[in-house]
């Protein structure tokens, strides 16, 4: 059992405080973000022959909520970072949603990230449905999560976004290499100061048919515009897909 779609009690003593999560007014624009997407693919193609404008796929986020997150879901950053992650699911997804599961020791699917509620969604999908920072971090729930909801009819691009070391490799190394059984690819993006000893050594994890994953660090996502930003998470994307054979 994952935890997945388990509601966490929420802690009644810290009720004002939860209140005010997610409140502060967006640091960022979906739609300047948007069309920095499409500039940074339009210099994709130019300088690197990579066409990824037409591509369709599926763009899912699993994202940390482990208690070392709990200041940035109080300051208003995850929600700056979802508007600027949105996009992506955005352009390659054709149904305008992007999946979102938290994740800690366990995984909790929450309602899908859309164009009704995205504005708000760190406040009124995830704090008070009861999803609040609890817990350490463990990563094969998650992995095996993904495993369980992929359709392999298109590619899946998955978002990975923690602040915490693993705290299960040998199930995580387990989930990693059935991973690459599917048609799914998983941007692991490591933010804060932890050192990140799993994530570093993923890319070179044996006993997969394919290298589906890669890392990137970034202490803070609110110092990278949007062009850096995108770079970052979409390097390694396309040696994937070109090894997958759908580009």
């Amino acid at each position: 059992m994952f935890g997945f779609g388990k509601k966490k009690q929420v802690n009644n003593n810290n009720t004002s405080a939860s209140s005010s999560w997610g409140t502060e007014k967006p640091k960022v624009s979906l739609e300047k973000s948007k069309v920095s997407l499409d500039k940074h693919l339009v210099s994709l193609k130019k300088e690197k022959n990579v066409d990824l404008t037409n591509l369709i796929c599926q763009v899912k986020l699993y994202i940390d909520i482990s208690l070392s997150m709990e200041t940035r879901y109080y300051d208003g950053s995850v929600q700056d970072a979802l508007l600027r992650l949105f996009p992506i699911a955005l352009k390659f997804d054709d149904d305008g949603i992007m999946p979102v599961t938290v994740f800690d020791e366990n995984c909790f699917e929450l309602t899908p990230m859309n164009l009704d509620n995205y504005a708000t969604y760190v406040v009124n999908e995830i704090i008070r449905k009861g999803y609040e920072p609890y817990s350490g971090t463990n990563y094969a729930p998650v992995i095996n999560h993904a495993i369980q909801n992929c359709d392999d009819s298109y590619p899946t691009f998955i978002l990975f976004i923690t602040d915490g070391n693993c705290g299960d490799p040998a199930q995580a190394d387990k989930a990693f290499r059935e991973s690459a059984e599917h048609k799914m690819f998983i941007q692991c993006v490591g933010i804060g100061n932890e050192n990140f000893k799993y994530l570093k050594k993923i890319d070179d994890l044996d006993g997969r048919r394919v290298d589906n994953t890669a890392f990137v660090e970034i202490k803070k996502l609110e110092n990278l515009t949007d062009e850096e930003l995108y770079s970052k998470l979409l390097e390694q994307y396309p040696d994937w897909l070109k090894a997958m054979n759908v580009i």
